[in-house]
């Protein structure tokens, strides 16, 4: 009986689509976004039955495993194996995408209720290594596909920077473990895992998804191998961004930050231009919905937004009030994690016929864009307000609003999948 239940079991896990597992994902987001929401409450009630840092705790990592990396290895093996939205994946695939799953919740759950505790702690390792058992297979599937070369190099690369993150996951539990509670070491740890996350992992596989849809939809490679090149050798001394505030920075360090930051900028600037004239020679802009349209050149303009962010972070005296002070700091890693990467994927699902789109979900997105974006201003405005010691009213009630605004539009994004075929 018991055997018979696991096989029933294997072969659920075995029949999931694309579409499936991201249903799933943005099913996620909307936990996410709620987990969200309920700490943007405890700022304003007392809710004394929420525990603020340790929902803040799982949101965070089941954001980073549950949502993000979830969505980002789905619709990578989508490229990967050139599937459609109702194709399941390949079936070593599905068993390393459903063990992915059940660790993010799992760690979402322990999180929620004890912390930074054991449990916690055992789901958050399986969720690592199980992102390692993906890039090692993922890595060789890469090579065996027929996706474009230079669409090839973006996945490899964002596998290539999944796996160098977790260096600094384990620097900082080598700290740990030895009891050096040195701020600056655990903080320029913390700094590696979320910059070659977001810059790294996060980035280089949303821009690979997008060159590989334009090439389908086109048949135009929109970068080259020396872009793609470039791109990848800004991203390590960009790195040292983050730790311009150590006191012992080598002055031969800065000038290549500073002129990592100068080329980053220009590198940007050929990528959108490479792009448009590709939309230019091709069929992609006929193709591509006015939804996805709207979210795509906001999240562009949102990724230049970054690029200046870093440039004026050279500033060392900026840098270290700007990478000191917490708010700042969740504006920035919002305006990634939010704006740039969550958007795109969202556009990238509704313009591959992921998930549907009709006209009320196009409003339900521009709810979730509208949202995301009075989020991320008033973040900032928060941020910003700290910093010159002037105090904003309200600032906690309009981010209860922007947090609301993205909980419904999610749900109503998602009532609108049901019964898809």
């Amino acid at each position: 009986m018991v055997l018979e239940g696991f096989r029933n079991m294997l072969g659920f896990i075995q029949k999931n689509t694309v579409r499936h597992w991201l249903i799933v994902a943005v099913l996620n987001l909307l936990i996410v976004a709620g987990f969200g929401l309920l700490m943007r409450l405890k700022t304003i009630f007392p809710l004394a039955w929420v525990n603020q840092k340790y929902i803040m705790h799982a949101h965070s990592h089941f954001a980073f495993s549950g949502w993000v990396s979830h969505a980002l290895m789905v619709l990578m093996l989508m490229a990967i194996f050139r599937l459609r939205a109702n194709d399941p994946l390949p079936s070593r695939y599905q068993y390393i995408i459903t063990a992915n799953l059940l660790a993010s919740f799992g760690m979402l759950v322990c999180f929620t209720l004890q912390g930074y505790g054991l449990y916690a702690i055992i789901f958050s390792t399986l969720t690592l290594f199980i992102s390692f058992i993906f890039a090692g297979i993922g890595w060789r599937d890469i090579g065996r596909s027929t996706i474009p070369a230079v669409v090839k190099y973006w996945f490899k690369a964002a596998l290539f920077f999944s796996v160098l993150s977790s260096l600094g996951t384990f620097s900082l539990v080598r700290l740990m473990a030895t009891q050096q509670l040195d701020p600056l070491k655990q903080l320029a740890s913390v700094y590696f895992y979320l910059h070659f996350q977001y810059n790294g992992w996060f980035l280089f596989v949303c821009l690979g998804l997008f060159l590989y849809w334009l090439y389908a939809s086109s048949g135009v490679v929109a970068c080259t191998k020396r872009l793609f090149w470039l791109f990848f050798s800004c991203v390590i001394p960009a790195y040292f961004l983050s730790v311009l505030w150590w006191k012992a920075f080598p002055d031969w360090l800065y000038v290549i930050v500073v002129a990592t930051v100068l080329l980053q900028l220009g590198i940007w600037l050929r990528f959108v231009r490479q792009v448009f004239l590709s939309f230019r020679e091709g069929n992609a802009l006929q193709a591509i919905n006015p939804t996805t349209k709207i979210i795509w050149i906001g999240v562009m303009g949102a990724i230049f937004l970054k690029i200046l962010l870093q440039a004026a972070s050279v500033i060392p005296s900026l840098s270290q009030l700007v990478y000191g002070y917490r708010p700042i700091v969740i504006a920035y890693l919002h305006l990634v994690l939010l704006v740039i990467i969550s958007l795109f994927i969202v556009g990238f699902a509704f313009q591959m016929h992921i998930l549907r789109l009709n006209k009320i979900v196009h409003r339900w997105m521009m709810g979730l864009a509208i949202g995301v974006v009075l989020n991320e201003f008033v973040l900032m405005l928060q941020g910003i307000g700290g910093l010159v010691r002037v105090y904003v009213p309200f600032t906690n009630h309009f981010l209860v609003l922007a947090s609301g605004i993205i909980v419904i539009s999610v749900c109503g994004i998602l009532w609108k999948q049901r019964n898809f075929q």
